[in-house]
């Protein structure tokens, strides 16, 4: 009796170490399938960033017959789908990545941008909020919505999500500098005028910054600070005659018919983009004046 006690428990031991051994036999087969799942993955992105996008569309596919539950590899798939102009098949795989995994939020910013392209504003609006409470700490997503909701005329909430965005990425000139046309936009000056000032000083070498904060300068009776402003930009770029006219114009505001003068001689008439810009730029200068017929 004892020695049957002692053959069924050495037994029962060999049985629990073969389980035991299935186990980490188990495992070690998923590791490698997700070691190589992830190698694949690489191996996409590196075809990708070639613009290989055939074979990168390819081993995207592979990777995810190794882990078709990994949103993720489907987001990546209907990405090389978008750069390969498939749209139609990109939005059935970014909502393929939401069915796989509801918390991801990149497929719903993705399949915004695509409804956006095609002007279909309330289903972009739709993923974009989604996004934003996924990942409600990611500045550029309540970027995307408050562009959009701008786009749409609901200024309010345009203002808040860009004001968010502008809050959670504080060192990002471009979320404050969109801030600051959209209180532009709104006749908000003074406050477009800080959040420019604010952009520009997060981004010093942007000349663009500094002429765009030239005309909240005007707007808000500052107008030395938009000759000053003027002369940093074309000091930056002393070959673009639209900065320099601009800065003629401005010359007018401080009674310095003289330095107005001598730079448009210098000049002569812009044509083409230069010309554009400055008219839009004059435009911001006195919102409610009548547009002039000419900038020669």
């Amino acid at each position: 009796m004892e020695f049957m006690d002692q053959f069924i428990q050495e037994r029962w031991r060999e049985l629990q170490e073969m389980q035991r051994e299935d186990e980490r036999a188990r495992e070690e087969e998923a590791d490698l399938k997700a070691e190589t799942a992830y190698l694949r993955l690489r191996l996409a992105d590196s075809y990708m960033k070639n613009g290989k996008i055939s074979r990168a569309i390819a081993e995207y596919k592979r990777a995810i017959k190794l882990d078709k539950n990994n949103g993720a590899f489907h987001t990546r798939l209907a990405d090389a789908y978008v750069s390969n102009e498939d749209i139609p098949v990109a939005m059935a795989t970014y909502k393929k990545a939401m069915e796989v995994d509801p918390t991801l939020a990149d497929p719903h910013s993705s399949l915004g941008d695509l409804y956006l392209r095609y002007a279909m504003f309330r289903q972009a609006a739709e993923h974009y909020r989604h996004a934003v409470r996924l990942e409600p700490e990611r500045a550029f997503y309540h970027y995307q919505l408050g562009d959009l909701l701008e786009r749409m005329g609901l200024f309010s909430e345009a203002l808040q999500e860009l004001t968010t965005a502008a809050d959670l990425a504080a060192r990002v000139a471009f979320y404050r500098f969109r801030l600051g046309v959209l209180c532009q936009h709104t006749r908000q000056d003074e406050a477009g005028y800080q959040h420019m000032r604010t952009a520009s000083q997060l981004a010093p070498w942007d000349d663009y910054y500094l002429v765009r904060l030239a005309s909240m300068a005007v707007v808000t009776h500052r107008v030395d600070k938009a000759v000053g402003l003027l002369q940093r930009a074309v000091t930056m770029r002393p070959h673009n005659e639209g900065y320099q006219m601009l800065l003629a114009h401005a010359y007018l505001l401080i009674d310095r018919a003289d330095l107005h003068d001598t730079l448009r001689r210098r000049l002569g008439r812009l044509g083409g983009y230069d010309e554009e810009f400055v008219a839009r730029r004059l435009t911001e200068w006195h919102p409610n004046a009548p547009a002039s017929p000419s900038i020669s």
